[in-house]
């Protein structure tokens, strides 16, 4: 397992390392001279006043691939708010830097921030503003009395630092951890399970997963460790949440939750999740796919390839919901798609309403037929009926969710959207994936199998 992810790039060279260590020295750098610019904003003595960059997630758990982003959170005193000092003081630094490109705001989710490439790599920045001026020493003693005087937007903030801490602490073995959760990772991305937007899996869910096998088995290899994640989590009874503490919590599966995870922080709460049926069905096959593929690892015939083979989305859907997003410069198409994207998860649900099932793929296409920049998305679709699906009573629903407030309206005066229905046929070459193994093995171990001859659509 361990050389398989060398074969397959999934191990950061020395080279890369450095660069994502040097980006996180100048985003540190960055906001301590913003807190200085603030400080006189606010007529307050600049050497009262400090932040910091903290980093989380697969970057600070050791598991990150070379294509990882960094998940860095800014820490900001009590005169630095979210609205004007993060999101337009510190962005209109962060955007007249020369490293920085792509820089996009997300400023009404449920956990508000900025993301951007920084030489080449991306990076989400969340905030955390702290009731005190010396936002340094309050975050280095973790002193309850701060955490507790912080509103919710940076209490969620800074759940992922706290989450990482604890697992951290959990966790028996850290390079076996590292191995399993790197190896995870690869799975869900090339089965197409790793984008928590679109209701799979996010990296936090994927990281207490791994910590809660490693737990559970501390003399297991790295390859028997990963097998006992499947048939862990093939088997698993999901009105019961997976918890590290192993204690009976009162942090129990709330409705509409569907894989309840509980985050080992203190007070106890579930990892938020966008899943639907649609996609908790696809996340449990193919956890059973990987249960009957490596049942038998130690079969003189094996190949971790198997594991790891692309979804091949191609074969196993008929028809296929296409979303073209549109915009005249590839600044508001990053914007705009960046955007639309964040309202996903309203789509997946509407579809299924409508009788419709749908495993959206991540995966970003051009149509290099059309002049202005673009990107289009091919959602493979799962009727439980015969279905009638009107496309345009679908995007003008969705186009109204998209513009409910200022910022949809801003961001879509001259950008476009267009939903339309294509058959596999249709599909780019890109999303081909035609290998001996997709071909010749069991249809239960490649993938769902799409209803044929029950396609009627309208628009």
């Amino acid at each position: 397992c361990r050389q398989f992810l060398t074969d397959e790039g999934a191990i950061p060279t020395p080279e890369e390392e450095e660069t994502r260590e040097q980006v996180i020295r100048e985003l540190k750098k960055i906001v301590t001279d913003w807190v200085k610019t603030v400080a006189c904003q606010e007529r307050v003595p600049p050497r009262r006043v400090t932040a910091t960059v903290l980093t989380y997630g697969s970057y600070t758990l050791g598991a990150h691939g070379p294509e990882s982003d960094i998940d860095a959170l800014c820490v900001g005193p009590c005169i630095a708010n979210l609205p004007y000092h993060f999101f337009a003081v510190l962005r209109q630094i962060l955007k007249c830097r020369p490293e920085v490109s792509g820089l996009q705001t997300v400023e009404n989710a449920k956990v508000p921030l900025m993301r951007f490439r920084f030489s080449g790599i991306s990076v989400d920045l969340t905030y955390a503003q702290l009731p005190v001026l010396d936002a340094v020493q309050a975050i280095n003693t973790s002193s309850p009395q701060y955490l507790r005087r912080l509103d919710s937007r940076s209490w969620k903030s800074l759940s992922g630092v706290r989450v990482n801490e604890q697992i951290v602490q959990l966790v028996p073995d850290q390079e076996k951890f590292q191995v399993l959760l790197r190896c995870i990772k690869l799975w869900a991305r090339r089965r197409g399970l790793h984008c928590h937007l679109l209701g799979f899996f996010a990296g936090i869910h994927l990281a207490i997963l791994a910590a809660y096998v490693c737990q559970r088995f501390p003399n297991a290899t790295a390859n028997g460790l990963f097998t006992m994640f499947f048939e862990i989590f093939a088997h698993w009874p999901w009105h019961i949440p997976v918890d590290l503490h192993g204690q009976q919590t009162n942090c129990t599966r709330s409705d509409g939750c569907l894989m309840p995870i509980v985050m080992p922080c203190s007070p106890p709460e579930l990892c938020a999740s966008n899943m639907t049926e649609g996609t908790f069905r696809k996340i449990r096959e193919e956890l059973m796919r990987g249960f009957v593929l490596t049942k038998d690892l130690g079969s003189h015939d094996f190949e971790w390839a198997w594991i790891f083979e692309p979804f091949p989305y191609s074969t196993t859907y008929e028809q296929f919901l296409r979303i073209a997003l549109c915009a005249p410069t590839s600044e508001e198409l990053h914007d705009w798609s960046g955007w639309v994207k964040s309202r996903f998860p309203y789509l997946i649900l509407k579809l299924e309403d409508n009788g419709i099932e749908c495993d959206p793929n991540s995966s970003q296409e051009v149509d290099h037929t059309v002049v202005k920049p673009n990107i289009v998305y091919h959602w493979g679709l799962i009727p439980q009926s015969d279905t009638l699906l009107d496309t345009s009573s679908l995007k003008e629903d969705f186009m109204k969710y998209v513009i409910n407030d200022v910022y949809g309206k801003v961001k879509c005066t001259d950008s476009e959207l267009t939903l339309s229905l294509v058959g596999a046929s249709e599909l780019p070459k890109s999303m081909y994936n035609d290998s001996f193994y997709s071909r010749h093995l069991h249809q239960y171990g490649v993938g769902y199998q799409a209803a044929a001859d029950c396609w009627s659509t309208i628009g």
